[in-house]
This record gives C-alpha cells, sequence and structure tokens, in this order.
C-alpha cells in the first residue's frame, strides 16, 4: 500500500517555482495527492494574464525549480534585494508599510505555508465511500490542499450512465465504506507522466490545459 502524504513532492505552498519546460515562474496555491501516489502542485503564474486574470497552471513536481531568494517572478534580468522587494509575513505587519510597498512596486515575495495544523488524511485515494449529501457511493480519486486552508479536500469519481462525474468534498460529508482499489508501492513510479496507469479517468477542476488525467 501506498502512503499518501502532502510535502512528498519536495515542496511547500506558498514557495516560488519555476517550470522547467516552459521557464513561466510563480507561486505553489495547491497541493494535490493523487492515487497513484505522486504529488502535484496548482501554480498562479501573476506575470501571464488571461481573460483578466492570472493564469493557474498544474504541475507534476517532477518539473518544478525551486527559485533562488533572489530571483523575480516577473523579470529574469532583475536581482531581487530588499530596495525591490518585501515579503510581509505573520499578522505584526504596518498597513503603512504595505501600502507604500505597494506604491514603489515592490516584488511581492509570499509567506510560506509550513502547514502546521493541518488536518490528517482522515480517507485513502482509493476508497468507496458513501456521499451524506448526494446519497451515493463514491470511490476517492485525489486529495487536495489549498494554501494556508487546514482543510483538506477530497476529489470524488462517480457514474452517470456512461458519463463519469467528479465532485468535492471534506472528510465530515463522506462515510468509509471499503477499499476499491489498492496500488502496491512496487508500481509507483513517481512522475504522473511515467506512471502509465489507465484504469481511472477523471475530470479535474485544477487542469488548465487538458481535459482529463488519467491515473
Amino acid at each position: 500500500m501506498l502512503e499518501y502524504a502532502f510535502g512528498a513532492g519536495g515542496f511547500k505552498l506558498g514557495e516560488r517555482v519555476e517550470i522547467l519546460v516552459t521557464g513561466q515562474r510563480g507561486i505553489l496555491i495547491a497541493e494535490i495527492v493523487h492515487l497513484s501516489g505522486c504529488n502535484t502542485y496548482q501554480i498562479l503564474l501573476p506575470s501571464i494574464i488571461s481573460y483578466g486574470k492570472a493564469k493557474v497552471a498544474h504541475r507534476d513536481h517532477l518539473l518544478l525549480r525551486k527559485l533562488n531568494d533572489n530571483e523575480s517572478i516577473f523579470d529574469k534580468s532583475i536581482e531581487l534585494t530588499d530596495d525591490n522587494s518585501f515579503s510581509p509575513k505573520g499578522v505584526d505587519i504596518n498597513a503603512n508599510w504595505i501600502n507604500g510597498a505597494i506604491e514603489e512596486e515592490k516584488e511581492h515575495i509570499t509567506e510560506i505555508d509550513d502547514a502546521v495544523g493541518i488536518e490528517e488524511i482522515s480517507i485513502r485515494p482509493g476508497m468507496e465511500v458513501w456521499s451524506k449529501v448526494y446519497g451515493k457511493k463514491m470511490v476517492v480519486t485525489h486529495i487536495c490542499r489549498d494554501i494556508y486552508s487546514k482543510a483538506l479536500e477530497y476529489g470524488l469519481l462517480y457514474m452517470i450512465g456512461d458519463s463519469d462525474v467528479t465532485v468535492y468534498a471534506r472528510a465530515y460529508a463522506l462515510v468509509p465504506l471499503e477499499n476499491k482499489i489498492d496500488v502496491p508501492p512496487a508500481k509507483k513510479l513517481g512522475s504522473i507522466f511515467e506512471d502509465g496507469r489507465d484504469s481511472i479517468i477523471f475530470r479535474s477542476k485544477f487542469l488548465d490545459d487538458a481535459p482529463y488525467l488519467a491515473l
């Protein structure tokens, strides 16, 4: 049986990263643990504006590189210093200081989410559950946590006729029934792009550039 855990991808939410394939830079805002055991991340790309808002990408952890402290998200030729960047942390922050930094167009360095006090994984991917809301049996396909959130969200797959439907719920809305899909660790290859499993296909709200994700 696989060990499902957040942080296994080697990154923390809030960290600034570069996507190795495209060179795009952004901030990790969500982490997803999949049935296969691999960890992928949702990345806010603040320098790429699409339809009036910053683009969000979804990538495997093997495609990411953590930026150094002095690397800029917006301009690769700029070296960040105390004079051109700022990083408000915690609650002891002066509003005037933040407003001043914004007016001076200093680059914002995100506070790292150290995942202190987050909810433990109580339902494993691959488990069949009863949804108290829908009144249906569903299979857990993945688990997600958003930045600075203490609660986990479970991705659930069920069928209506020949169509697959994915919904999302907190643990308290689900009643565990039995393990429907077990993934032996010997078959785990790590990256979702190397795994090659095609036993489950579900629609994910986290994918910005592909309609389906195969596990």
